[in-house]
């Protein structure tokens, strides 16, 4: 499958010879929170045409970043995952949504962007040091303005899993977008948008502070 290079011997032009094209690091995205069907990346990435949709997964296959496996029945489906190339990008992006994210915190999304919450999930996933999980297990529900997803601290790793899952959770936590934004990028302490209802906890308060205070510039105040 051809395409252009910047023809530079540079880490970073490298970089994006393989993953800089439209659409590419937002599957790499989506499959940082599982693996998906391509039905999957193609309703979370409204937008993207088929054709184009395919060509990407079609070469981030070829590159060793994503590869397709079969589910056992009975539901028997094709989804896509990440490889272990995939994960390493998948983590090296996390500092970069981070970066972006700093741009965001102005307001909620715009009436024309999707918001979901295993996007703001799957970077606190990715930026939470593995060394930290030794031991833990907790299991958080989220509901983002009506968005849910759930993240699942178990076996040394931060899983998640996108939509409303089956039994119980350690806490339930209910915030906006922006406070959401907020604690991840350090922006905001756990104890003014506690005060200010923007997060609600319902479970165990120490739960969720422990869980900012995993995060590199969290603020466990």
């Amino acid at each position: 499958m051809s395409r252009r290079s910047y023809e530079q011997f540079c880490g970073l032009a490298r970089a994006l010879d393989l993953i800089g094209e439209r659409w590419t690091l937002l599957i790499v995205r989506e499959l940082a929170s599982g693996p998906k069907r391509y039905t999957d990346l193609a309703t979370s990435l409204e937008g993207v045409g088929s054709s184009l949709l395919a060509s990407r997964v079609k070469q981030l296959e070829a590159d060793g970043l994503v590869v397709r496996s079969q589910l056992p029945p009975p539901a028997a489906s094709v989804v896509y995952e990440l490889t272990e190339s995939g994960w390493a990008l998948a983590r090296a992006m996390a500092p970069l949504a981070l970066w972006g994210m700093r741009n965001l915190l102005d307001g909620g999304p715009g009436d024309r962007e999707a918001y979901r919450a295993e996007w703001g999930l799957a970077m606190i996933a990715q930026l939470i040091d593995p060394d930290q999980l030794s031991g833990v297990e907790t299991v958080y529900d989220f509901d983002i303005e009506g968005s849910f997803a759930r993240l699942h601290i178990h076996d040394g790793r931060a899983e998640v899993l996108p939509g409303k899952q089956p039994g119980p959770a350690d806490a339930v936590i209910t915030s906006t977008i922006a406070a959401l934004a907020s604690i991840i990028s350090g922006a905001g302490a756990l104890s003014e948008l506690l005060a200010s209802r923007d997060i609600v906890v319902d479970g165990d308060p120490e739960a969720v502070s422990a869980l900012v205070g995993l995060l590199p510039l969290g603020a466990a105040s």
